[in-house]
């Protein structure tokens, strides 16, 4: 005969195991729907290797945005032509929240996801080449962060995912990961002297934490790649640690210092 503390025993590991069935069909079928967007977007579009998706009508502008893009993307060492993107722009917040893979429908846009190739970008002024701001405050480096800039820097995390791994986030350190999407992403709009003397001054703005901006993570990676001369592979293959870093930029005199002497 079974006692009652046997029988609550089995009654616990039983509603454990539906709790596990019930937890695992609802992880399985986020994955299903996350990988699978495109019924959820009723406009499409193609443009080169571009395949764009909305919830609302794509104007014709897309086309120059996606241009300016590429213009950024053609600056990483990643960059292939024939390397697909699906863009998907996410008017209704919930979609990014959804698809973005983070739960959040602050954020500019998501990649590198559960499809490497799926870029989920926030609602834009398409025309104007902007992202709509998720606070009531305009976005900050509007000037230096366009739409374009944005598609560019979440397709770089693409190119790093395939390159370098689907668990970069946790492979890698967050100044290298979101440093690198900017460098790109900015395609050369970055002045390194202007931005390293605001690093040496502690200013707000090179300061992640409480700016929200990237600048000091791009400053990091550009003095690799720049100063330093290394090689994307070589950087992602052994990469310095964040104070060691911060301990080469503080040494580091722009050439135009020297000039004054």
């Amino acid at each position: 005969m079974l006692t009652s503390q046997t029988r609550g025993a089995r009654r616990a590991l039983q509603l454990f195991k539906c709790t596990f069935a019930a937890l695992l069909l609802l992880l399985l079928a986020y994955l299903f729907l996350a990988a699978n967007p495109e019924p959820m977007f009723k406009f499409r579009t193609t443009y080169q290797n571009y395949h764009v998706w909305s919830d609302r009508p794509i104007p014709a502008g897309i086309t120059g945005v996606l241009d300016d893009a590429t213009r950024r993307w053609r600056t990483s060492t990643l960059y292939d032509s024939r390397t697909r993107v699906n863009i998907f722009f996410c008017y209704e917040p919930w979609r990014l929240w959804f698809y973005g893979g983070r739960f959040d429908a602050s954020m500019g846009g998501a990649a590198a996801g559960i499809v490497v190739e799926n870029v989920f970008i926030r609602a834009s002024d398409i025309a104007a080449n902007r992202i709509y701001s998720p606070g009531p405050g305009p976005i900050a480096d509007a000037d230096q962060r366009p739409l374009s800039y944005f598609i560019a820097h979440e397709v770089t995390h693409s190119d790093v995912a395939r390159r370098f791994g689907r668990l970069m986030m946790l492979r890698y350190p967050m100044w290298l990961v979101e440093g690198y999407a900017d460098y790109v992403g900015k395609g050369g709009d970055f002045d390194f002297d202007l931005n390293h003397k605001l690093f040496m001054e502690g200013d707000r703005a090179m300061n992640f934490g409480s700016s929200g901006l990237y600048r000091e993570f791009h400053l990091k990676t550009a003095y690799l790649l720049d100063k330093q001369r290394k090689t994307l592979s070589q950087v992602f293959s052994d990469p310095p640690g964040d104070a060691q870093v911060e301990t080469w930029l503080r040494e580091y005199r722009p050439l135009r210092d020297f000039k004054d002497r």
